[in-house]
């Protein structure tokens, strides 16, 4: 399960719905965007790793990778350390990483810090392109990548933001396989909306109720991709978080057997 399906709860309840929901691996947000936010998990506290080891463990579900602080002007490779230490002792393997401000120099750089301190620990580092950040396209993602001569620096493939962002099944071929860490699939119209930052926070649809070529886009990545399922969607709110993670699930099994069958 990707975070975002069920962003709105804490790092503790996710990892608890993901699991009643039938998930065996999820992601999670392990703190806010920003150092000092106020969020449901302290990456400096042992108490709030232990539980979250302790949570995992009992659940029997895997932490496959977080998402953290945004890589911004002004953030401290320092405020990284503690996430990444806390992902090591978690058994979490990647840090998915995007960026809403600065320019891609800074950016980069920042990453390369970041990343090096990440393969110390043998933790990856996923760039995930939004088109209304400022990492807008995988020809963004890859560039960036690239430049941290860092062979832990890869890209997420996110399907919403692949076409929204004008990509498509071929655009996803293109790209090296060894620098593709992870895919999240939802669906959607291929006519976009207005709001594209309202449409991938509340208004995903389920694999296969959309019209992207998802089945395509599974056979774009290599076989071993990490592959998650990412559908927060407004009219699910009115389900408990393990219903909606249940749907979420279920759907997903679905979809990515039929694709295997074909």
């Amino acid at each position: 399960m990707a975070y975002l399906t069920l962003g709105d709860l804490d790092p503790f309840e996710m990892v608890e719905a993901a699991a009643r929901g039938g998930f065996e691996a999820t992601a999670l947000r392990l703190t806010g965007h920003s150092p000092g936010d106020d969020w449901g998990f302290d990456p400096t506290n042992a108490a709030d790793i232990r539980r979250m080891a302790r949570l995992s463990r009992d659940a029997g579900i895997s932490l496959v990778n977080i998402s953290t602080y945004r890589f911004v002007p002004g953030a401290a490779p320092a405020d990284f350390r503690p996430v990444i230490d806390a992902c090591a002792e978690l058994g979490i393997g990647m840090i998915t990483a995007n960026s809403f401000a600065g320019e891609e120099a800074e950016v980069t750089a920042l990453m390369a810090e970041i990343a090096r301190d990440a393969a110390s620990r043998n933790i990856r580092l996923g760039i995930e392109f939004i088109p209304v950040s400022r990492i807008r396209t995988a020809a963004d993602a890859l560039r960036i990548a690239r430049a941290t001569d860092a062979g832990n620096v890869g890209l997420v493939v996110d399907a919403l933001h692949l076409w929204r962002s004008g990509g498509t099944v071929e655009t996803v071929r293109g790209l090296p396989g060894d620098r593709i860490f992870a895919l999240q699939l939802c669906d959607a119209p291929l006519a976009a909306p207005d709001d594209l930052a309202a449409e991938m926070r509340s208004a995903r649809l389920l694999p296969g109720d959309g019209e992207f070529d998802l089945r395509g886009l599974v056979d774009a990545v290599p076989a071993d991709t990490e592959i998650e399922i990412e559908v927060p969607n407004a009219d699910y709110d009115r389900l408990t978080p393990a219903a909606r993670a249940r749907l979420v699930h279920d759907a997903g099994e679905a979809f990515l057997a039929r694709a295997h069958a074909d």
